[in-house]
């Protein structure tokens, strides 16, 4: 809380400057030897609590009070005053002044008197939020409501009885003997990802609860961005024409927003209906449903199949693919590379694959071009680029054309790394730069002292190596004296020992340069 102190006599005034405000959490913004000069801080700096004196030149203290209560009324006033006259205690508090002192009050009076002041501005401010987050929160948190609602059905959370009772107090009118279906839908943001017209996911809930009739369907989204759809069959048994209805209303859904919004949107549909207290096994089968959308594409409804028990046997045999992938990566044939994922995936959904298969069937690829980037020891984040939070969480790849360009594009950027790293060098300089280096690895090398050393300028030296090598001239010294300590160390050698042989002094810097670079602590390698 901020102080303003104001007191025309100097020697008492310097006494409460220096009191220990802060220990208290107060802070002295400033202060003052008049009214007048007082009223002038206070429109400047706007001081939360204000001590100060009753009889000051030029203007009063209760003069200064009136005014500062007109202006300033939740600013709290504490007076100072030499005269035990009962009018000026009175009028005081007629001005809501908030505590009236007489000089001399002894230190710990004025401190408890400024902090209690200060506790109680905290608790007008929060009363006073309290106060308006009642007042806006009908309106504003009854749509959340309502949400919470609809999600916690889905999810099976509800008793009937527990349910009627939220209906009403929410204005939520729920036919409590109908049977629902539930749909999940999602934005195939993959292939979206151009639209630039700034719709939001409450935007597109807007719009579906616009295109669907009401009260039939009730939305509402989840966590994961997901939007879940309950419709009412208008049925108390379960037929499947009550599911035809809930097809072609998705189906029309789909392709409104689609017409209307340029947004492709998939569905995943249950199986069946129920009553409204059992509808978390129908939502179960709505979310896989959903996810087949990475074996039939994209931007339709799908519904809920179970799944066949002879589905095992369907699983697509490789026992040849996954060399011919590697030996295209070898021969850094990206065409022949691109053209055996392509075959590999095709493989698989030609052979009635599921969502569980076609899952399999990435990480067994994924697993391929892993192994292809660490039997050279490198990383595969660096190789693999912005891909990298892709491959590592593949079911993140929810779309078939997502999934064909993520692995392209892994395939592309596997090859060029390696084009980079095998290339040969044929610049002379260079070559006579790498073979110091190789020969003195225990030196600190900087760019600028191999400049100096080859008699040529920094600025060239660093483009022509970058040109031979494919790196910077730093990232390549780092990388050879990473991987030579990490192969001390994997023989036997000791940290200590690792760490010199590159040229670090300071084993603690060695260790944290090495676990930045390799992920793990030199000491983790050699056990």
């Amino acid at each position: 809380m901020n102080l303003l102190i104001v007191e025309d006599e100097i020697r008492f005034l310097q006494n409460l400057l220096h009191m220990p405000w802060e220990e208290h959490d107060i802070e002295v913004v400033g202060s003052a030897n008049n009214g007048a000069e007082a009223l002038a801080q206070i429109q400047m700096k706007q001081p939360d609590i204000i001590l100060m004196d009753i009889q000051m030149p030029e203007m009063d203290g209760l003069s200064l009070a009136s005014q500062v209560a007109r202006a300033y009324s939740n600013t709290k006033i504490i007076i100072l005053s030499g005269h035990d006259n009962f009018s000026y205690a009175q009028t005081a508090v007629e001005l809501g002044v908030y505590k009236y002192l007489l000089k001399p009050a002894a230190e710990m009076d004025i401190l408890q008197a400024v902090t209690d002041a200060a506790r109680c501005i905290q608790a007008e401010l929060m009363e006073r939020t309290r106060q308006l987050m009642m007042q806006e929160q009908w309106t504003q948190y009854l749509p959340v409501l309502h949400q919470h609602t609809i999600r916690n059905l889905a999810y099976g959370r509800y008793q009937i009885e527990e349910l009627e009772a939220s209906c009403v107090s929410l204005g939520l009118h729920i036919d409590m003997e109908s049977r629902y279906a539930v749909i999940v839908l999602d934005v195939d943001e993959y292939v979206c990802s151009s639209n630039e017209d700034g719709m939001t996911l409450d935007n597109l809930v807007h719009v579906i609860r616009d295109i669907l009739p009401t009260p039939d369907f009730y939305v509402c989204t989840e966590e994961d961005k997901t939007i879940i759809v309950i419709g009412n069959t208008g049925a108390l048994e379960h037929t499947p024409q009550q599911m035809l209805g809930i097809h072609v209303a998705m189906e029309k859904l789909i392709r409104n927003i689609k017409q209307c919004l340029g947004i492709d949107v998939s569905a995943g549909i249950s199986g069946g209906t129920g009553k409204i207290d059992e509808l978390l096994p129908l939502y179960i089968q709505a979310k896989k449903a959903l996810q087949n959308r990475v074996v039939y594409g994209t931007g339709i409804a799908i519904p809920y199949d179970e799944p066949l028990q002879a589905e095992v046997t369907n699983r697509p045999n490789y026992e040849h693919e996954d060399k011919q992938l590697e030996m295209a990566l070898e021969s850094l044939d990206q065409e022949l590379a691109m053209r055996m994922i392509s075959d590999m995936c095709e493989a698989a959904k030609n052979n009635s694959a599921s969502y569980e298969i076609m899952m399999e069937q990435l990480m067994y690829i994924v697993g391929v071009l892993t192994l292809f980037i660490r039997k050279r020891g490198w990383s595969v984040q660096d190789v693999t680029g912005a891909d990298f939070d892709f491959l590592s969480n593949v079911q993140s790849l929810t779309t078939p054309e997502h999934m064909y360009d993520v692995l392209h594009r892994a395939v592309r950027s596997i090859i060029s790394y390696a084009e980079s790293h095998d290339r040969k060098v044929t610049h002379t300089t260079v070559q006579a730069i790498i073979e110091l280096l190789e020969a003195e690895q225990d030196q600190e090398f900087t760019l600028h002292t191999i400049a100096d050393r080859f008699y040529v300028n920094a600025s060239y030296l660093s483009r022509l190596f970058k040109q031979e090598i494919g790196m910077s001239f730093t990232s390549y010294v780092l990388e050879r004296k990473m991987e030579r300590a990490r192969t001390a160390l994997m023989n036997g050698a000791r940290v200590y020992d690792a760490a010199a042989m590159i040229g670090y002094r300071d084993v603690s810097y060695f260790t944290k340069i090495f676990r930045k670079y390799w992920g793990v602590t030199p000491s983790s390698v050699k056990k």
